[in-house]
């Protein structure tokens, strides 16, 4: 991969780290600042009331906080050195099933490499997107996501019963998470297949295997 190409993958994630923030940590921020002009107003009118705002507004800055550990494991998995890769998932899973608790999903996870610093990051983030687009994009209510680890090569697939991608268009174009996916992919130097029709989209993705496992 040329230095171009880094930049623009780089620039590529920025873009996705600044919508994110906006979407949610920036407008959290914005109410929390109209809800302590609120308890200011109300510590001279109404103290019962600016009690009750100040218990809110504590709720809200302890989201927030929550939102902030997200966006800061989303840049570095720092998980994955700390409390290791199984659990990574794990959690990622909890996560998931947290915001979605009708959703079915099934990991079933190997070791890999985890001693460059970007194999095991670039999975767990292509899983991470494929499953969100599932969710978000496709109304899925089944995920099934595999990571296969061989001596040759990493296979990984994410299988989902959602309203499918409609293969006659650029999906790369039109769909933000699946460029993201395919430009990691091509960044490791793998290859990245899409089947899709109207009982859901099955992703294929092979990965040369790199020596060791992570521990």
């Amino acid at each position: 991969m040329d230095k171009k190409e880094i930049v623009r993958l780089q620039e590529a994630e920025r873009k996705r780290i600044a919508e994110e923030l906006h979407d949610t940590t920036i407008q959290d921020l914005v109410c929390l600042s109209q809800q302590l002009e609120l308890i200011f107003m109300y510590m001279e009118q109404d103290l019962t009331r600016a009690k009750l705002e100040t218990v809110a507004a504590r709720q809200q800055v302890k989201g927030i906080i929550g939102e902030m550990r997200e966006i800061v494991y989303s840049l570095r998995p720092m998980m994955i050195d700390n409390i290791g890769w199984y659990i990574l998932f794990e959690r990622l899973r909890e996560k998931l099933l947290r915001s979605n608790p009708n959703l079915q999903l099934f990991f079933d996870i190997d070791m890999v490499d985890c001693s460059d610093g970007v194999t095991a990051v670039s999975i767990y983030r292509i899983v991470r997107e494929a499953c969100q687009n599932a969710i978000k994009h496709s109304d899925a209510v089944c995920i099934v996501v595999s990571v296969k680890n061989s001596e040759e090569l990493i296979k990984i697939s994410i299988r989902d019963d959602g309203a499918g991608i409609d293969t006659e268009k650029n999906y790369y174009q039109n769909h933000f998470g699946l460029k993201f996916m395919s430009e990691r992919v091509d960044a490791l130097s793998g290859t990245m297949c899409i089947v899709s029709n109207a009982s859901g989209t099955r992703i294929e993705i092979e990965l040369p295997a790199e020596s060791g496992v992570c521990q």
